[in-house]
Order: structure tokens, then C-alpha cells, then sequence
């Protein structure tokens, strides 16, 4: 690659990067990047070289690019340090890159040339700042000590402005402060930072001594920026001229105060409060025009800017860190509150973003006086302070509801924060006794309820269309009016209570009639009243109130299922499931709530998402109702049926589930006899097995099994979510009609084997077969395993083995004969799937592969501690499997020395200590002797030894409740051994842990327990020991 070495080669490289049809673009690019990464001092000195030329030669085109990127190549050097900490730029090339700045830019040389008529653009002229803030950064206040000096001095000559340098100056001077900011000020991570902050301050610090705030450099600085604002301001109100610098002049007020609230948070306050600024924010707030005047970006007029500024001024005067006290004393002699209030009416409200700041500022205030209100209303004593808070907190509640009932749900959205306090102070103050001149929450809180109340109403045109960013805002905000509601209801229920009603009486109209906000917006109130209720849950304790239950009644009894909207009919289901236990004690006012869920307002709605919604709801009604339900099941099975069989109102498949899991609820939970859940069961079942009877008789079925494949999963589902009303108690009948679906699955398994729906969907089928047939389901199973295990994928073979593990816990003994022929085809399914991550080869595995790996093994484990927990270890010894048991034991005991995982060990032990105990008995004639003597032989001579040495080693905590399990394994084998096999721990101890013979007291204890919790109490003090040691 051509190195650039002169100003020439970087010029036209500079020139080929940022010019987008340039074939060398990428080329020159590269070039640039090995001149940063490889000049010492990353290719400073000749990019200011290119900056010098050109500005000496002012080449007008392209030369904003070159300036910018040379500046930017700059920028990333004077970030770079050497080994001792020293920036890679050198202090000449620095300083020549300062004078170049002073005298082309700021133009303090008046024999330069100022061939410009215009000023540089504005991402230039941020660049310039941030480059001159590091150059303050690293030479401030050694050697570089005037630096803010000059810079003051520059900008205070001609502070009105009378030429374009006199604008540019003033621009560059913000620009530098504002770049300062974000390098030194809200940079913490640099103690070199704190101390330039402290130095300017006039802290004592280790760069100098203190000296009075009023002679500090801040107070230079301040001093300069709020002179900027004041000398210009009026200029930003005249009307613009397309003169040469004419908008930067009009906009010199808006960026010094952008500035300054940067400089305020830490800074001196008292720098800041006087009465001439606090009245010039609020004159801008005042004089804040419209945002739609020459707004082509969305930030408003220039007074609207500059009176969103001024805000950001006092939220951050009123967020300053101070005492409690000087806090309050600072907003009320200030009078923020007063001012706010006269000016609020004032501000164009269509530049809305003032109106949202305006908002936070009252929150930030009134946050701060709630606080201080609480700690004085504990006094007992009424005080002057509380006296002199009380006009102000009366004007904080004026201006809070302006803000919260404002048209505008982020203005009133930013007012949130401030409704939760007061109603956290209203609570406070119900505690206690509140004297009767003094100020008190409780006359405003219906106030509240109201506002909150009329903002919960959605606009006329909300589309409730959940996918839409805007009306998704909409919901947010809502959900926060709601938890408000909440806390007004768990402080003061009846309060909440009677609000709710009074919001119905006013409804003298059928209630199907009522606009859509409105009723939407009451029907709230009803759902979410439980939320706030006390004890939990609420919704069964607020059922305990008359009145409430009286609105629930006349609810039901209301024509509100004629109304409209759909989100109506949603909402009104929903309380009825929420409150269902009203309709179990007054079944009469069942049959309107499931007529109109059931039928063409709920399950049969022309609109897809009252369909969806209605199939969930009855679901859970059917759920809570159960046996009450029992004089409704043929219509609701009848209308479900209908709908399921309907083409014209198409449903999603997981709608149509939850609809047959709601038909097997109401057959197997509603008390039907069992010739009528036969019936019924006959009625829903069969039609649904010829239907799958027919699919597999399709003659394209192997061939298209993409298409079939999700109609056949589909299938298996529903007849799997049918099974749960059965899982309780059912009739040899129903077994019999559920047991005839075990072949037609069967079926689909072995035309679809590889697909993964199908798989799936069947493997919860047999979960559920399992749990409904008993031992009938075992016929089937084998078949159903084999072809599972065979097909199986790293994804599914989690859910293949717990079924198995649920055929062995389930079936026990029993379950022999179906388990035996594959349990080692499982492993070797599981061990394949290990080899096919690893290679072969397991060694230096990335960290996902060793968590996959892990995952593996742990499902052998897991499958094996299943079998012989579930007395099935004869599988283990069968003539087809007697062969492999060696590896298998093996590489159990491989988990349980080797992964340092505690839960696998313990797993790994676990199936040891259950073979112990099955094994090491003399009469057991299922235990081949050849095989126990092996058994005996792995267990004392490899496993044993092997493990004792993993509890000495340093990573092994006995404090670890994980760890001590695994401890707690090792000694139930050992016990079983001492008392099933006769060993002598002693012995055997001694043998194991040569030359630790001065406390081999402990193994003669060991020997002597005669109860398991003895030994493990008495083996755990001894690895105490012996680990202390």
C-alpha cells in the first residue's frame, strides 16, 4: 500500500474518501487509516500542514471536507497516549494547531485575508469546538493557563455583533464550552477532569489554591455566556435577514443558554440566581412563539427554542444537589411556582415540546415540596415553615392539573410522576392529624380521580390496533393512569368505590348507547378496582362488598352486549371472567354471559380478534365455573362444534385448541354422567378421526407432507387439549373412545415422522395419553418412542426422553418390557448428537458448545436416575443390554468425577447410590453375581477415590448447599455399602487417605454410626478437617 508523506498525496486522498463516485474511495480511505495507526503522532502535524494551505490559499471548493477531516484525524491523536501517558500529538504541534484556530478561524490576525462572505457550516464549527475543548483538556491549566482567558477576551470584543468574525467568535466560544462539556465536565472517568473542574471553581486543589467564587474562572465564563444572552436576545425576536451570519447571530441567545444549563449543575448556583437572569428564562418562556413558524425540523420557532432552553435552565436550577431546606427556601423566594403559573396560559402550545418541559419542571418542583410537606407534616406543631409553604403548595395543585388534564398525553404523561407523590403523600397524611388551618391533600384527590378519569378516554379516532407505534404510546400512558387508579383504590377503597358508582349514575342511557370512550373508560374502573383491593386476592375480596356486587348485577343485567365495539364486548367478557365467582353464586345471570360469548358478540364476531379473544375467556370461564356450568353443556358444546366446523369465520390455530380444551372441561368437569360425557365424547371425537382417517388417505401425502404436515399436528392437539377435562376422573368409556385415537396418531407419526409439528404435537398427545388411559397406553408406546428417538433432533430429544421418564415414574415395574428396547437406543441417540458438536475430538470447545455438550449428557443421566428410581434397572441387565452396561456405568461415573457442574454429579451419584441399594442384596436374585462384583470393584477402587480426591481440591466448598448434595450422595453410597455389603469403613478410609492416619479417629466413628444422618454428620466433620489441614 502507498504511504502519504506529503500534504499533496493527503490532500487528494482526503478528497477521493469523501467523494462517493470515486473509484478510489476505498483505497484512499485505507491510506488514511494506516497514516493514524502508524505516524507517531497519527498524522497530525501534516494534517495541520493541509489545514494551513488551504486556508492560506482559501480553495473555497472542498475545503470544508478537508477541514473536517483533518480535524477529525486530529482529533483521534490528541485521544491516543504514549507508554508514559503522553499524548501522541507533541506539544508544538498542538500549540501550532492553537494559533491556526486563532487565526483563521477566530481570525485575531487582521492582516489574514478574510476572503469568506459566509460562515462555515455548523458541523465544521462543532468540530472546531470539540478539537479546541481537547486541546484545553490536555494543556489547561499547564502550560496553557490564560486559555479560557483568551477565549473570554475574544468573545467579549464587540459583543453586539457588528460583523460576521464578531458572530463567529461568540458561536466558537459556545461551541468551545459546549465541546468542553462533553470532554472534561460529564467525563468522569479522568481524575485529570475533576481537578480542571475544581481549578475553575476555585476549589483548592492540587493544581492550585482556592480563591473566591466571584474571581474564579467560572465565574469569568458564566459571566461571558450570560453576556452573549442578554446583549442578543432582543436580535433573536426581529425578523430573519438572509445577510451573512444573520441566523447564527439571531441564534447566539439559544445556544448560550444551552450551554449554561450544562454549567449550571455543577457550578455555584449563586453564579446563575439573580433576579435579572430568573426573569429573563421566564421572558423567554413567555415570549415562546408558535412551533410551526419556519419549522422545517420540528425544533420550532427561535423563541420557542429559546424559551425551551430557558426551561432546561430551571429544571436544572430546581435538580441542583443541595440541602432539603435551602432547596425549598431557593423555590419560594424565587417564586418558580407563581411565574410558572402566569406564563403557562402564555405559551404556544403548538410547539409541544416547551409545554412537555414546562410539565417535568412543575413535576421536578412539586417532587421536591411533596418531600418536604411530609417531613413537616409529622410535626406536631404547626410551623412558619408550614405556614409559608402553604400558598405555594395551593398554586402546585393548580398547575399540576393544568399539566395533567393538558390535551397532550406526553405533557400530561411527564405530570405522572408528580400524581403518584401526591397521592404518597395523601396516604401519609391520613396517618396522622392534620391541623385545620394547615394545607391538606384530601380536598384534591376527587379533583384527581376526575382529571385521571376523563384522560383514561381514548381519542374519537384511537383504532385500538395494537401494532401501531402511535397508539401503543396511547396504551402506555393509560397503563400509568391505571396504576394510579390502583394506589387511589388500595389507600382508600370506598373513596375509589364511589367514584366508580357516581361515574354509572350518570349514564341515563341504555348502556349499549354510550359513546365508546366513555363506557370503555367506566367499565375500566370496574375491571381493574380488584387490583388495589386488600387482602389478596382482590378480586374475590371485593366481591364481599355489596355495592360493588350490586354494579357487577346491574352489569350483567345491562344491554351492554348489544353495544358496537367490539372493544366493548372484550373488556365486558373480561370482567366476567375476572369476577367469575359472582356468577357461581348467582348462576341466573349465567345463561346472558354465555349466550352472548358463545354466539355471534363472542365466539361468532365478525372481527377475528373478539373470535380470539372470546375462545380464551370462555376457556377460562368454563375453568373457574366447572360444575356449575352443568345445565349449559349441550348448547355450549353444540355452538363451540359450530364454530370449529364453520369455514366462513376462520379461527387461529391456537384459538380452535383452547375451544376443544374448553369442550373436554366442560365434559370432564361439569358432573355429566358417564353415558352422557360418552356421548358427547363420541360426538366430538369421532368426526375428528375420520377427518385425520381422511388426510392420511391422500394420495399426494408423501409428497406434499409440508402442506399436510401442519393439518395432521393439528389434529393430534386437539384430541391431547380434549384430554385435560379427563385428567381427574374418567369412565372406562371415555378410555375406551380416547384409547381409539392412539392407531390414527400412531399413523400420523409414521406418514410424517420428520416433521417437526408432528413430532411435537405428539409427543404432548402421549404426555396426556399417559395421564388419561393408565397401563391401556403402553401397548402403543414403544412404537411411538422408537420412531421418535430414531427421528429426533438436538432441538426435540429433551422432550422424547421426559417422556420416557414419565412412562417410568408413571408405570414403575410395568413399564419393563416398553422401556428396555429404548433406553439405549436413547443414549446412543443422545451421544450421537454430543459427537456431531464435538467432532470426536472435546477438547478446547468454544464456551456454547461445552453448555450444549453439557445439556447432552446431562438428558443420559437424567434418563438412567429415572430408570432405576423407578425400579426398572432389570432394563439394564436384559440380554440386549447387559453388553453395553459397563460404558454405561462408566460414563456415568465419568459425569460425576469429571464435569464440575454439582447438580450433574449429584444426578451421577444418585444413580450409583440406587443401584447400591438394589444391588448389595445377598438374596437379590435379579443381580447377576459377576455383574455386583464389577459393580463393587468400579465403586470402591475407581469411583470412591476419585471423588474424595474432588472434594479436596480448592474449588470444592463445603458451604456451598450444591457442593454439600453432592457430599451428601457420596456418603448414602458408602452407607449403603457399610450396611448392605458389610464394609468396614474404617478400613477402607485409611486405605483411601494414607498419612492422614492422625485423624483417623474419624473413620472409627464413620464405622461406628448406626443411622445414615450419623454417618454423613460424622464424614462431612472429618472433610473439615481435613481440608483445613
Amino acid at each position: 500500500m502507498e504511504v502519504i508523506r506529503t500534504v499533496e498525496q493527503l490532500q487528494q486522498c482526503i478528497l477521493d474518501a469523501v467523494d462517493p463516485l470515486s473509484k478510489s474511495k476505498n483505497i484512499a480511505s485505507s491510506m488514511i487509516n494506516h497514516m493514524t495507526n502508524t505516524f507517531q503522532d497519527g498524522g497530525a502535524q501534516l494534517c495541520i500542514q493541509l489545514m494551513k494551505e488551504v486556508f492560506e490559499k482559501s480553495v473555497q471548493s472542498q475545503v470544508d471536507s478537508l477541514i473536517f477531516f483533518a480535524l477529525t484525524t486530529i482529533q483521534r491523536g490528541l485521544n491516543k497516549e504514549t507508554n508514559n501517558g503522553e499524548c501522541i500529538v507533541t506539544y508544538d504541534c498542538r500549540l501550532e494547531l492553537r494559533q491556526l484556530i486563532y487565526r483563521y478561524v477566530f481570525r485575531v490576525d487582521t492582516s489574514t485575508p478574510s476572503q469568506r462572505t459566509i460562515i462555515m457550516p455548523i458541523f465544521l464549527r462543532k468540530k472546531i469546538g470539540i478539537v479546541f475543548s481537547q486541546l484545553i483538556q490536555i494543556d489547561f491549566p499547564q502550560p496553557w493557563h490564560s486559555a479560557f482567558t483568551e477565549l473570554v477576551h475574544l468573545c467579549e470584543t464587540g459583543m453586539t455583533c457588528s460583523c460576521v468574525v464578531d458572530i463567529l467568535r461568540k458561536d466558537l466560544f459556545l461551541l468551545v464550552l459546549d465541546g468542553f462539556c462533553d470532554e472534561v465536565v460529564e467525563n468522569t472517568s479522568l481524575e485529570r477532569n475533576t481537578l480542571i473542574k475544581d481549578y475553575m471553581r476555585g476549589m483548592e486543589c492540587s493544581l492550585a489554591s482556592s480563591v473566591p467564587v466571584a474571581k474564579s474562572i467560572s465565574a469569568e465564563i458564566l459571566h461571558s455566556i450570560l453576556s452573549i444572552f442578554h446583549a442578543n436576545v432582543q436580535v433573536m425576536y426581529t425578523p430573519r435577514s438572509n445577510a451573512p451570519g444573520a441566523l447564527e447571530w439571531q441564534k447566539l441567545p439559544i445556544l448560550s443558554l444551552s450551554v449554561l444549563k450544562r454549567f449550571i449543575s455543577w457550578l455555584d448556583i449563586s453564579l446563575i440566581l439573580t433576579e435579572n437572569n430568573i426573569a429573563l428564562f421566564f421572558e423567554c418562556l413567555n415570549r415562546a412563539g408558535p412551533g410551526d413558524v419556519d419549522d422545517g425540523h420540528g425544533d420550532g420557532s427561535l423563541a420557542s427554542q429559546c424559551g425551551l432552553e430557558a426551561v432546561h435552565c430551571l429544571k436544572e436550577i430546581v435538580s441542583k444537589g443541595m440541602e432539603q431546606k435551602k432547596k425549598i427556601e431557593l423555590i419560594m423566594k424565587v417564586n418558580f411556582l407563581q411565574q410558572i403559573y402566569i406564563d403557562f396560559d402564555r405559551v404556544d402550545g403548538t410547539h409541544i415540546n416547551i409545554v412537555i418541559k414546562i410539565a417535568e419542571l412543575v413535576t421536578n418542583i412539586g417532587l421536591e415540596l411533596l418531600h418536604f410537606y411530609d417531613t413537616k407534616s409529622k410535626q406536631t406543631e404547626h410551623t412558619s415553615d408550614a405556614t409559608a409553604l402553604t400558598p405555594h403548595m395551593e398554586i402546585l395543585m393548580n398547575l399540576f392539573f393544568k399539566c395533567f388534564s393538558y390535551d397532550d398525553i406526553d405533557v400530561s404523561g411527564a405530570a405522572i410522576p408528580l400524581a403518584c407523590q401526591i397521592l404518597t403523600s395523601f396516604q401519609k397524611e391520613r396517618q396522622k392529624h392534620v391541623q385545620d388551618d394547615a394545607f391538606n391533600l384530601f380536598p384534591y384527590i376527587p379533583q384527581l380521580q376526575s382529571v385521571m378519569y376523563q384522560q383514561m378516554k381514548y381519542p374519537i379516532d384511537f383504532e385500538f390496533d395494537y401494532e401501531d407505534e402511535n397508539e401503543a404510546e396511547e396504551e402506555v400512558y393509560r397503563s400509568e393512569l391505571r396504576k394510579i387508579n390502583q394506589t387511589i383504590t388500595r389507600i382508600s377503597p370506598q373513596m375509589s368505590l364511589d367514584f366508580l358508582c357516581n361515574t354509572f349514575s350518570k349514564f341515563h342511557t341504555h348502556l349499549s348507547l354510550i359513546q365508546t370512550k366513555e363506557i370503555e373508560a367506566a367499565l375500566r374502573l370496574v375491571y381493574h378496582y380488584c387490583e388495589g383491593i386488600r387482602p389478596p386476592p382482590g378480586n374475590k375480596t371485593a366481591l364481599k362488598n355489596h355495592q360493588f356486587r350490586d354494579v357487577l348485577i346491574a352489569l350483567h343485567k345491562s344491554d351492554i352486549t348489544s353495544h358496537p365495539h367490539r372493544e366493548i364486548l372484550i373488556l365486558y367478557y373480561d370482567i366476567a371472567v375476572r369476577y367469575s365467582d359472582l356468577l357461581q353464586d348467582m348462576p341466573e345471570l349465567l345463561p346472558s354471559v354465555l349466550s352472548a360469548i358463545s354466539g355471534n358478540k363472542g365466539l361468532q364476531h365478525e372481527h377475528p380478534r373478539v373470535r380470539s379473544r372470546s375462545c380464551y375467556l370462555l376457556l377460562k370461564l368454563v375453568k373457574a365455573l366447572g360444575p356449575t356450568l352443568r345445565p349449559t353443556v349441550e348448547t355450549a358444546i353444540a355452538g363451540i362444534q359450530g364454530l370449529l366446523s364453520n369455514q366462513v369465520l376462520s379461527l387461529h390455530p391456537d384459538d380452535s385448541l383452547y375451544l376443544f380444551e374448553t369442550i373436554g372441561l366442560l365434559l370432564g368437569q361439569t358432573d355429566l354422567g358417564s353415558k352422557q360425557q360418552h356421548q358427547y365424547l363420541l360426538a366430538v371425537i369421532y368426526p375428528h378421526i375420520r377427518m385425520i382417517e381422511a388426510l392420511l388417505m391422500s394420495s399426494d401425502l408423501s409428497s406434499n407432507i409440508e402442506h399436510y404436515g401442519p393439518q395432521l399436528a393439528f389434529s393430534v392437539a386437539a384430541i391431547a387439549f380434549i384430554t385435560k377435562g379427563f385428567t381427574k376422573r374418567r369412565s372406562m368409556e371415555v378410555q375406551d373412545i380416547l384409547g381409539e385415537t392412539m392407531a390414527p396418531c400412531l399413523k400420523i407419526l409414521r406418514a410424517a415422522p420428520e416433521n417437526n409439528d408432528v413430532r411435537n404435537k405428539i409427543m404432548i398427545y402421549l404426555q396426556r395419553m399417559i395421564q388419561c388411559l393408565g397401563d391401556k397406553v403402553l401397548v402403543y408406546m414403544e412404537e411411538f418412542l422408537n420412531t421418535l428417538i430414531a427421528r429426533s433432533t438436538q432441538e426435540d430429544i429433551l422432550d422424547v426422553a421426559q417422556v420416557v421418564h414419565q412412562v417410568c415414574l408413571k408405570f414403575r415395574e410395568i413399564a419393563i418390557p416398553t422401556v428396555e428396547p429404548i433406553i439405549l437406543p436413547l443414549l446412543e441417540k443422545v451421544s450421537a448428537f454430543i459427537i456431531e458438536i464435538t467432532g470426536g475430538v472435546e477438547n478446547e470447545m468454544a464456551l456454547y458448545q461445552d453448555t450444549e455438550i453439557l445439556h447432552f449428557k446431562k438428558i443420559m443421566y437424567v434418563s438412567l436416575l429415572q430408570v432405576v428410581k423407578s425400579n426398572c434397572t432389570p432394563i439394564l441387565l436384559s440380554s440386549e443390554n447387559v453388553g453395553s452396561l459397563e460404558v454405561v456405568l462408566r460414563t456415568v461415573g465419568e459425569g460425576a468425577l469429571l464435569i464440575s457442574d454439582p447438580l450433574i454429579k449429584k444426578t451421577c451419584l444418585q444413580v450409583f447410590h440406587e443401584l447400591s441399594e438394589q444391588w448389595l442384596v445377598n438374596d437379590n436374585a435379579a443381580s447377576d453375581a459377576g455383574i455386583v462384583s464389577g459393580f463393587r470393584s468400579y465403586l470402591l477402587d475407581i469411583l470412591m477415590p476419585g471423588i474424595f480426591r474432588v472434594f479436596l481440591r480448592d474449588d470444592f466448598n463445603l458451604k456451598d448447599a450444591s457442593h454439600v448434595r453432592v457430599l451428601k450422595e457420596t456418603t448414602h453410597i458408602l452407607y449403603a455399602f457399610k450396611s448392605k455389603d458389610d464394609l468396614n469403613i474404617e478400613q477402607y478410609m485409611t486405605t483411601i487417605f494414607t498419612g492422614y492416619e492422625q485423624i483417623n479417629g474419624e473413620f472409627v466413628d464413620m464405622n461406628l454410626s448406626d443411622t445414615q444422618g450419623a454417618f454423613e454428620r460424622v464424614m462431612t466433620s472429618f472433610l473439615q478437617k481435613i481440608k483445613l489441614k
